[in-house]
């Protein structure tokens, strides 16, 4: 099954149906922003592989300025 982006019903729907009202993730939506379980602002798909990327430079620029600055 090829991702597609979902829609906001479908994003609701979704997290209904799994109980994701903290962590949205989700393999088949091509979405890496979503709108938060609450309606205020946006979350990423944890799913998605930029997340991934992401977490993995924000930890490099921590380590960066702890050890090397």
């Amino acid at each position: 099954m090829a991702k597609r982006k979902w829609t906001i019903e479908e994003v609701e729907e979704y997290r209904r149906d799994h109980n994701q009202y903290f962590f949205y993730y989700n393999k088949e939506d091509a979405n890496f922003l979503v709108p938060k379980a609450n309606g205020l602002g946006k979350t990423n798909n944890w799913a998605h592989p930029l997340s991934g990327v992401i977490v993995i430079v924000v930890l490099a620029l921590m380590v960066y300025h702890a050890f090397f600055k």
